[in-house]
């Protein structure tokens, strides 16, 4: 995690700095993606988990590992995040959000945005479905 955000400040060409990061979000997913089968496989605390007789879950949708603890568990997850990773929350309400006028998360764009902004956040939004195969897929 610490290697991603310095990466952010390197100076390198942008085409070296996109395959650095792509290669950084595939080892850290593949190291959350292990801790979560850990969790999952380790019967002790599962077990002592679902004898706690919790209400819910709470969650953040970022990374599966909640959801999936939660229906092991046969509880309702509680998401705490404004938005769902790769535009799920778009999808799964069908509102429409066009990128020339609805800026991405994490573009930092206001809904005012000028040419170049609208750009960057049409080039965000083409990047999401490719990170987001990389980040989800294992699971």
């Amino acid at each position: 995690f610490v290697r991603l955000g310095y990466s952010v400040f390197e100076k390198k060409p942008f085409l070296q700095r996109v395959v650095q990061t792509y290669k950084n979000v595939q080892k850290s997913s593949a190291l959350l993606f292990s801790a979560c089968s850990h969790l999952l496989h380790n019967k002790e605390l599962m077990a002592s988990l679902a004898e706690s007789h919790f209400d819910a879950v709470l969650t953040d949708p970022f990374l599966p590992c909640g959801p999936i603890v939660a229906l092991h568990l046969a509880l309702p997850a509680v998401f705490f995040l404004n938005v769902l990773p790769c535009g799920l929350d778009f999808q799964g309400t069908h509102c429409p959000s066009p990128p020339s006028y609805v800026p991405r998360s994490l573009s930092f764009n206001s809904d005012h945005m000028t040419f170049l902004q609208r750009v960057k956040n049409i080039l965000i939004l083409a990047s999401e479905g490719f990170l987001c195969n990389v980040v989800y897929s294992p699971y």
